[in-house]
């Protein structure tokens, strides 16, 4: 049997890693940092990351609700 103008199955394997590799939604890294980004302006005037808005008030309201946890179960019981 003839197999020229045949692929193997590992040169499709090889392809198919090529593709997915350069793609950006199947990256996981790269597909966080996008939907944890600034919607508007997702890098700043010195080309460094910029976080969500709603990303920053989840952060700051957690640590407000961790340390009035660490408040009340630490301070003495007078």
């Amino acid at each position: 049997m003839e197999t020229q103008g045949y692929i193997s199955p590992e040169e499709v394997r090889q392809a198919l890693r090529q593709i997915y590799r350069t793609d950006a939604e199947t990256n996981l890294r790269s597909s966080l940092i996008e939907a944890f980004s600034d919607e508007l302006k997702p890098i700043d005037e010195k080309g460094r990351w910029k976080p969500s808005a709603l990303l920053l008030l989840l952060f700051f309201l957690l640590c407000a609700v961790l340390g009035i946890f660490v408040y009340f179960s630490v301070r003495e019981r007078g």
